[in-house]
């Protein structure tokens, strides 16, 4: 019998020691037509036979993933070409529960599944967008697909599927990232993935040769980056077994084939040197128009997603920059719109370059986008070039408004925390105010003038100053409404509620934020963030059940969402919930395994649980990627103190207090090992500390503790004054040490009045007191 594989593999081309035979011939001349009898599309093929990898046959999908066939998710939106029809009939309920992330890979699809979410983001017309999804959004997408494929696996393919993917060294970033969350993710047993660097390497050296020639001949602008150390690469290290394999055979082209055409019709993905050699030889004029002719063709025939990919290549290689630099702008702003941003940023870059010396709107239009998707993609500092470019090159007050605005940006949100400035993001948001407020059309006067006051009340919001941003935000609205019918700019006027209610909430009013959320929840119940975020006020204004409920219907509308089930499990364990709460951390540390406060939490939780093996694992992963964590070191004292390591502990504890003098916990903590270990003045010294820092009944009460042992006794009496109150119901043994205190400072009464509450509260349990004899001998003592 074969057994289920345990293993992904990674499948790399062995070196040739010769010129590769020819082989079958690739398919005759056509403008569908692939290199090596591919479709030229990017279009997966489904099958059931095995995949030649030495285990059971089992259901194959093969996709190639080369971003210049489809642009983002060119082998993503294959394979879910392949899954989605086979689940329409009997398994309709897995589509809908992940419609959104459908769409987001194949938008041709949507007829085919139920309707996903429709939020004001997604309705709004591009005029009025002014939301856009965050960077990490294609992350959740990823897990959300990987989640439906596993679905889908175990109710069509139980006896395991094999998910091959080509051409990932020139994908997307997005097809990067989904294979990488594949990989992690799913059991080889039931979906072995399989990434195969060797198919398109027909002979690597003279393919590299070619390919360079013709990259050369055509002005090829940027490239997808290599296989390198991004997640995908590192998830293959973890995930899969490298394998390697001849390259396979050239094939042999047919009598009257034309392989320079070929290489055209191919996208230009071919690697077979005699395809790229003939290509390159062609005159320039002749290139350009079979690339024309190609670009027209797929206008008319082209397969979904083409525009965004090979259609883009085309044009990029005709004669017409202007006709190429408007589809790169359309292109871009899809791309954009969808929140693919390294695909909106490849297009800008290369649609800049159609048009050399000239400067025409698109040009314009592109040149601004570089400099935003730089912003989102958290390299802002890279942008500041294309703003400046901006200003520099035109007199188009909304160009110039546009560009203050993300000059503001950068320095209160895009660029690295230790270069934020305030003051110039202020200087930046009030030059665009100034041309919002100057612009003639008195509607568009009215939006972008809003607009940019909500942008200065996100600098004010960074500066600290609640008032001044809640005032900006009141003026934005009042603004919109007293302009705008009840029906218009939803979205933008949601957002103006929206960040009012976080300022609201900042400031401690719950009930004017809940009342913001409400709102704009009923103008836009699809969108999931806002349920989470109101969640979050509803726990701040003691409303738990109602937290929970919002948390749920977050999960339900939205693609899977780390920060809900941390902040969930975190209220859940507030709740005492405590099996609940760590679900939720085991998925929230799947969905982002390098989230160090994820690890933190759960560790936490799995010491209070006694699971001390997992809380170790926990902890050595988190340190791995945070090795000055003060709570990760706490909690690794923790563990050696239980496993009586007491020195090691105290080293952690005392490399916590290194890294943060000003966390209280590691002074309590390395305070317990000294008073433990016999050193109760250097317990004191530590608990001093951590009273200073944070004061606590039972840090109160554990100094008493090592004071009393000094003879201390009036200095432990205060702490005992203060603890008793707050711990005493819980822990009567406290009576007995005040009433020792007492005693010992010559207050016989108090200390009697002290003995008798403790004696009562054990009596009341039915419990004979640890103290009796020491009460004993001290009454006779007295006597």
């Amino acid at each position: 019998m074969t057994s289920s594989p345990t293993r992904h593999l990674w499948i790399s081309a062995a070196p040739s020691d010769g010129p590769s035979p020819l082989a079958s011939p690739l398919p005759s001349r056509g403008p569908s037509a692939g290199p090596a009898g591919q479709p030229a599309s990017g279009a997966g093929t489904g099958s059931g036979t095995g995949a030649g990898t030495g285990d059971a046959p089992r259901f194959t999908v093969e996709v190639r993933c080369h971003r210049r066939l489809r642009g983002p998710y060119t082998g993503g939106g294959a394979l879910i070409r392949t899954v989605v029809p086979e689940l329409t009939a009997d398994h309709a309920a897995l589509l809908a529960a992940r419609a959104t992330e459908v769409i987001a890979l194949a938008p041709d699809l949507a007829p085919m599944v139920p309707i996903a979410p429709q939020t004001l983001t997604a309705l709004a017309s591009r005029a009025e967008r002014t939301r856009f999804y965050s960077v990490a959004r294609t992350l959740r997408v990823a897990h959300g697909i990987t989640e439906l494929l596993v679905d889908w696996a175990r109710a069509l393919h139980p006896g395991g599927v094999e998910l091959r993917f080509q051409e990932l060294d020139r994908a997307d970033p997005t097809d990067r990232e989904l294979v990488a969350v594949l990989l992690r993710r799913c059991d080889p047993a039931l979906i072995r993935v399989v990434v195969d660097e060797a198919a398109n390497a027909l002979d690597p050296v003279a393919a590299a040769r070619a390919s360079a020639a013709a990259e050369a001949a055509a002005a090829q602008g940027t490239g997808a980056p290599s296989i390198a150390d991004d997640e995908l690469a590192r998830a293959l290290r973890a995930h899969a077994d490298p394998v390697t394999r001849p390259a396979p055979a050239v094939a042999g082209l047919p009598a009257g084939a034309d392989p320079a055409q070929l290489f055209v019709d191919g996208e230009g993905t071919s690697t077979d040197p005699r395809l790229a050699a003939a290509y390159a030889a062609l005159p320039a004029a002749e290139r350009a128009a079979r690339h024309e002719a190609r670009a027209a063709y797929l206008a008319e025939h082209g397969e979904p997603g083409s525009a965004l990919g090979a259609r883009l290549y085309h044009l990029e290689h005709g004669s017409d920059p202007l006709v190429a630099g408007t589809a790169f702008v359309e292109g871009c702003e899809v791309c954009f719109d969808g929140g693919f941003y390294e695909a909106a940023l490849d297009m800008a870059v290369r649609g800049r370059a159609l048009f050399g010396d000239e400067r025409p709107k698109p040009y314009w239009n592109l040149t601004n986008k570089t400099g935003a998707c730089l912003s989102y993609l958290r390299r802002g500092e890279k942008g500041f070039s294309y703003f400046a470019e901006l200003r520099a090159g035109s007199t188009d007050p909304e160009i110039h408004m546009n560009s203050c605005y993300m000059m503001a940006m950068l320095y209160t949100r895009h660029l690295p925390k230790n270069m934020h400035d305030e003051t110039r993001a202020t200087e930046w948001v009030n030059t665009a105010i100034a041309f919002a407020d100057s612009r003639p059309d008195p509607h568009r006067r009215v939006f972008v003038g809003a607009f940019m006051r909500n942008a200065k009340a996100l600098v004010e919001l960074h500066r600290g100053d609640l008032r001044a941003s809640l005032d900006l935000v009141n003026d934005a609205i009042a603004m919109t409404d007293a302009d705008l019918g009840p029906d218009e700019q939803l979205l933008h006027r949601s957002v103006l509620r929206y960040n009012r209610a976080q300022i609201l909430a900042a400031l401690g009013d719950h009930e004017g934020s809940l009342a913001d959320y409400d709102l704009v929840i009923s103008r836009d119940p699809d969108y999931g963030d806002y349920y989470f975020e109101r969640a979050g006020e509803h726990r701040a204004a003691g409303d738990h059940a109602a937290a929970l409920a919002d948390y749920a219907e977050a999960l339900r509308l939205s693609p899977p969402f780390h920060e809900a089930h941390f902040n969930r499990a975190d209220l859940l364990r507030e709740m005492g919930e405590e099996e609940a709460a760590l679900r939720d951390l085991d998925y929230a540390a799947i969905l982002d395994p390098a989230h160090v406060d994820t690890l933190v939490n759960r560790a936490d939780l799995l010491i209070a649980l006694g699971e001390l093996d997992r809380a170790a694992d926990d902890v050595r992963a988190g340190l791995a990627m945070d090795a000055k964590n003060v709570r990760l070191l706490c909690a690794q004292g923790t563990l050696l103190a239980e496993s009586e390591q007491a020195e090691a502990a105290f080293a952690s504890f005392t490399a916590a207090l290194e890294a943060d003098p000003e966390f209280a916990a590691a002074w309590a903590n390395r305070a317990v090992l000294a008073y433990s270990a016999g050193r109760p003045a250097d317990a004191v010294d530590d608990l001093d500390r951590a009273v200073a820092l944070a004061d606590d009944p039972v840090l109160r009460a554990n100094r008493a503790l090592a004071l009393q042992d000094l003879g201390e006794h009036a200095r432990a009496l205060a702490d005992l004054d203060a603890a008793v109150p707050a711990l005493a119901g819980e822990d009567p043994d406290l009576l007995f040490r005040r009433g020792t205190a007492r005693h010992a400072l010559g207050d016989a009464e108090g200390a009697r009045a002290d003995w008798a509450a403790h004696l009562a509260a054990y009596q009341e349990l039915g419990e004979e007191s640890p103290f009796a004899q020491e009460l004993q001998r001290l009454a006779e003592s007295a006597a």
